[in-house]
């Protein structure tokens, strides 16, 4: 979809925003309407967290856009030692100047077991990107030359999903962002220090409206599904990723010779091998999406070299698409740096009232079936809390998943923290966190 459709598309997705917004009090990526004032689906838990979390002992860190007041991040640590999930203690939320504005994307980049760097990006009326560091103790310090603006970015990209427009490579050292109606990607080296410095050729031009993105687990690789209404899948794209080296440009973007791929996904994201795509249709018959559940998860392999079949094209892999018991909205990947190889999903029942349980999955990477989903034996249905959005931390070990529920004039937003087993199973060892305002989010491990 390209210039000519893109007034349209974006008079049709404000149109979504408008009614989405009415039915969710507010929230970006908020699905769930309840009519009384008991909200509670599946096992959330909800009691408003369960104290606050100090800098020292903390075992992750998630941060919120906050856009009550002058607009803010607010922070919350979770200490495993302790049972406590909520606001950090003595933090100081840091001033986006950007109010009722819940952001377009976060990001954490990390790199060597430094400190991480946290990035936000706000649209449509500001169009400017901010930076922070992390202490140990959950400090965040805004990075020299920040907030800056993103020149050329559209504004109209701002969509009432949660997507993947911001992604970084695994090792932390490159920054993508979809500019989503500029048809273009923004690609930044990060320095040590956390300071972006523009790739040469940057931004490079896309054929489609690029939406979300993610790289392999190698970091080789960048995918990109096209935006789409209503929370479906379109087309996906494929680039290398200059290394360097053999006369390519450090993080300069090529599209691959196999691409654009023909599967409609909607989010796609990497394993640890660095040899799979996980990804989902998104199609849901819940009120606003597509009208069509889709109750399956593909998998794709990605060719690492180039022999017959050119290097990084996307194969489904046997057995694919994999069933599920609900048709997945989101998933959750356990990140390369963990090294594991759980596959966690996520969805709204077909009424739009309630979440559906969240489901794990074990990808296999080798034997007689690489690339096959196996559903996690004895995984619980109740007993955690539900949501529609999940994000690891680095270590693999804590899933973190968003809800936001409206029930009339009030809107709860909260973050679970799920703690997962050395065989996939996760709990839930504290009440969740409840976030001021609904918004975008990210969580990091101290180092």
């Amino acid at each position: 979809m390209k210039t000519n459709a893109r007034a349209l598309l974006s008079l049709l997705l404000l149109a979504l925003a408008t009614m989405f917004l009415a039915s969710c009090g507010g929230s970006y990526g908020c699905r769930v309407t309840f009519g009384s004032s008991t909200c509670t689906p599946g096992n959330s838990g909800f009691g408003g967290g369960n104290g606050g979390g100090g800098g020292g002992g903390a075992t992750a860190f998630a941060f919120a856009v906050d856009t009550s007041g002058t607009g803010t991040i607010d922070g919350y640590a979770l200490n495993s030692g302790s049972g406590t999930f909520g606001p950090i203690t003595d933090f100081v939320a840091p001033d986006t100047t950007i109010i009722n504005n819940p952001g377009a994307g976060m990001v954490i980049a990390q790199q060597n077991g430094q400190q991480p760097f946290i990035y936000a990006l706000f649209g449509p009326s500001s169009d400017e990107l901010f930076g922070w560091s992390m202490s140990n103790s959950g400090t965040l310090t805004p990075l020299t030359n920040f907030p800056a603006p993103l020149s050329g970015f559209d504004p109209n990209a701002s969509i009432p999903f949660n997507q993947y427009i911001m992604t970084t490579n695994p090792a932390g050292t490159l920054l993508f962002i979809a500019n989503s109606f500029g048809d273009e990607i923004f690609v930044f080296q990060i320095s040590n220090a956390g300071a972006l410095t523009v790739i040469a050729g940057s931004p490079f031009s896309t054929p489609v409206n690029p939406g979300n993105l993610t790289t392999d687990g190698l970091g080789k690789y960048l995918y990109v599904t096209e935006t789409s209404l209503n929370h479906t899948g379109a087309e996906v794209l494929g680039y290398s990723i200059g290394d360097g080296t053999n006369g390519t440009t450090l993080g300069a973007l090529t599209q691959l010779s196999s691409s654009p791929f023909a599967f409609k996904m909607w989010q796609l994201q990497g394993d640890a091998s660095g040899n799979f795509l996980v990804g989902t249709s998104g199609n849901s018959a819940a009120p606003g999406f597509s009208g069509v559940d889709d109750k399956n998860l593909y998998v794709f392999s990605i060719q690492q070299t180039a022999t017959t079949t050119p290097a990084g094209t996307l194969t489904q892999v046997t057995g694919s698409p994999f069933a599920t018991t609900n048709s997945p909205l989101n998933i959750a990947v356990q990140p390369p740096s963990s090294g594991g190889e759980f596959v966690y999903s996520f969805g709204i029942d077909d009424t739009g009232s309630a979440y559906n349980p969240i489901e794990g999955y074990l990808l296999a990477t080798a034997g007689s079936q690489p690339g096959a989903l196996t559903a996690i034996a004895s995984f619980p249905t109740t007993g955690i809390g539900t949501g529609h959005w999940g994000q690891f931390d680095q270590s693999g070990a804590n899933l973190f998943v968003y809800s936001s529920i409206s029930n009339g004039a009030t809107v709860v937003t909260q973050l679970g923290a799920l703690s997962i087993g050395a065989d996939g199973i996760p709990t839930e060892p504290t009440s969740p966190a409840t976030l001021i305002t609904p918004g975008y989010w990210v969580m990091t491990d101290p180092q």
